[in-house]
């Protein structure tokens, strides 16, 4: 089972429509796909309520954030997913280093127009640095995800992609935009690729989470999981 974290220290950096629409990404490729919500608002849990209207292969569940370790053997041997998905809370405390400890890799979504977005996005760097050297685990795996891309290009967004630069933090190439597709999954609780796809703002949004999705399942690859997962990821290996 693969584990990817999602964590930012600051809310409303777009990581819990990160989380979901990745998800959605896997699930269409039919993965079994689980998401561990911590968040204490359960953003997730409620987008994903209806029952009748969750994407097949997708499944949620909500933990208490100190039992987390518990939760995680459990949702293996009940559901084994392939790929589990755990959407921290905005806040650094016990659960976020157990998360980032057994992610195979963790996300950093971050606004990069918004100076306090990067600020929290390098102090989880640097705390995930300080974990994996603490307990010896090698060089930690982990990247900042730009969202809520404008696509008329302005200096915030444009000084907010050099100070990352600057900072030396990895990134993936593929960012997400801002776009309607996105900001709908809250209120019809489908990721972009269970949406309509003929709207031209979810075919662009599935673009850009099938590039997240290729880059994601050659970094898995590299974090030491046999690769059979998904299909795509046994291409990969």
């Amino acid at each position: 089972m693969f584990i990817i974290t999602f964590a930012n220290s600051k809310g409303g950096v777009g990581k819990s429509t990160a989380c979901i629409s990745i998800a959605g990404a896997y699930a269409k490729a039919g993965a079994r796909v689980h998401i561990i919500d911590l968040d204490s608002n359960g953003t997730i849990s409620r987008w994903l309520a209806d029952d009748a209207a969750r994407p097949p292969h997708l499944t949620v569940s909500q933990s208490d954030p100190q039992l987390l370790a518990e939760h995680l053997q459990q949702i293996a041997r009940d559901r084994a997913p392939d790929l589990c998905l755990i959407d921290i809370a905005g806040s650094y405390e016990r659960a976020l280093t157990f998360a980032v400890g057994r992610a195979h890799i963790t996300i950093l979504p971050v606004c990069p127009s918004s100076e306090a977005d990067i600020f929290e996005a390098a102090r989880v760097a640097k705390h995930i640095d300080a974990l994996f050297t603490a307990f010896d685990k090698g060089l930690p795996l982990y990247r900042l995800l730009a969202t809520k891309v404008t696509t008329l290009p302005t200096f915030a967004q444009a000084h907010g992609f050099k100070e990352i630069r600057g900072l030396a933090l990895p990134m993936f190439a593929t960012t997400i935009a801002q776009r309607t597709a996105y900001e709908e999954v809250g209120y019809s609780g489908r990721p972009p690729h269970f949406a309509e796809p003929i709207r031209g703002t979810t075919a662009k949004a599935i673009a850009e989470l099938d590039r997240l999705k290729r880059e994601l399942d050659q970094l898995l690859n590299l974090a030491g999981e046999p690769a059979d997962s998904t299909p795509e990821l046994q291409q990969t290996a």
